[in-house]
C-alpha cells in the first residue's frame, strides 16, 4: 500500500483555465448545484437515449472503481475521497462551479467537489477516438484525470497553486501545466492499481493510443511555440504519455511530483 504523502510542492491551478477549477474561497463542503433536468448524479436514469446510456455507463464504472481504488491507497481518507461526484450536463456552465468557468469539460470543481460532464461534447470525443475500446478507454482516462484533481484538492494543492500564481501570475500557465501532468501520473497510479484494468494489456494499449491524439500539440497543431506556452496546459502528447507511464509503472503517488524535475 502506498504512503499517502502529501506532496509539499507550492504549485496548483488557475481558476478557468484549461477546465481547471479553482473555488479559492469556497468552503470544501460547499452545496452541489442543482442537476440539469433530464441528467443525473452517477448513474443512467432510463430513457436516456443508447449514446448517452454509453456514456453515463462509462463514466459511473470509472468513478465506482477509481473511489474504490484510490479508498484503499489512502484508507485514512476513505470518506473525503468517496465525497466526489459526476454530473451530466450538456455544457458546463458559471452556475456549475460558483461562475468560475463555462465549457464542454468534463472538468473537476474543488468548491463542491464535482467533476462535470459535458454530455455533447463526451459524445463526440467518444466518435473522435474510434473503435469502442479505445472510446471506453479515452473517457475512462478523462475521468480518472478528473478524480486525479480530487486527489489534489484534498491534499491542498489547489490551494498552494492559487497562492503561487498570486505570487507569480507569469509563470501561472507553467505551473497549471505541472499542475495537469499531475493529474496524468495520478490517473496512471490509479490504473496501477485498478482491479478492473490493472491487468488489461489492451485496455492499456487502446489509453496509449487516446493519449497520442491529446497532447497539446496535437490539439494546438500549428500554432507557434509561444501560443502553446501561453495556452498550452495540459503538456505535450509526449509529456501526458510519459507521467501517466510514470503513475502506471510505479503506482506511487510520490512518483508523480511534477514540480521537482527541471522540465516536466
Amino acid at each position: 500500500m502506498k504512503r499517502d504523502k502529501r506532496i509539499a510542492t507550492p504549485f496548483a491551478a488557475i481558476a478557468g483555465l484549461a477546465g481547471l477549477f479553482v473555488a479559492f474561497d469556497r468552503p470544501a463542503r460547499a452545496t452541489p448545484p442543482d442537476p440539469i433536468p433530464g441528467h443525473s448524479d452517477n448513474h443512467s436514469d432510463t430513457g436516456l437515449p443508447p449514446p448517452e446510456m454509453r456514456l453515463q455507463g462509462i463514466v459511473t464504472r470509472a468513478l465506482d472503481d477509481s473511489i474504490a481504488t484510490w479508498s484503499r491507497l489512502m484508507q485514512p481518507r476513505a470518506s473525503e475521497i468517496a465525497a466526489v461526484s459526476v454530473r451530466f450536463v450538456s455544457r458546463l456552465g458559471p452556475d456549475n462551479c460558483y461562475g468560475l468557468y463555462s465549457g464542454d469539460g468534463p472538468a473537476y470543481c474543488s468548491g463542491n467537489q464535482t467533476v462535470f460532464v459535458g454530455t455533447r461534447t463526451a459524445q463526440q470525443l467518444m466518435a473522435k477516438f474510434g473503435s469502442e475500446a479505445e472510446a471506453e478507454a479515452g473517457i475512462t482516462f478523462l475521468i480518472g484525470h478528473e478524480i486525479g484533481h480530487h486527489i489534489q484538492n484534498l491534499n491542498g494543492h489547489f490551494h498552494a497553486l492559487s497562492r503561487a500564481i498570486h505570487s507569480s501570475p507569469a509563470d501561472g500557465p507553467e505551473y497549471v501545466r505541472r499542475f495537469e501532468l499531475q493529474a496524468d501520473c495520478l490517473a496512471g497510479v490509479w490504473i496501477h492499481d485498478s482491479p478492473a484494468w490493472a491487468g488489461s494489456v489492451q485496455f492499456r494499449a487502446d489509453l496509449l493510443a487516446i493519449l497520442s491524439d491529446i497532447g497539446d500539440d496535437k490539439i494546438l497543431a500549428g500554432k507557434s511555440q509561444a501560443t502553446l506556452q501561453r495556452v498550452g496546459l495540459h503538456g505535450t502528447t509526449e509529456q501526458r504519455t510519459r507521467w501517466f507511464l510514470r503513475g502506471a509503472q510505479s503506482g506511487d503517488i510520490e512518483a508523480c511530483d511534477t514540480f521537482s524535475v527541471a522540465q516536466p
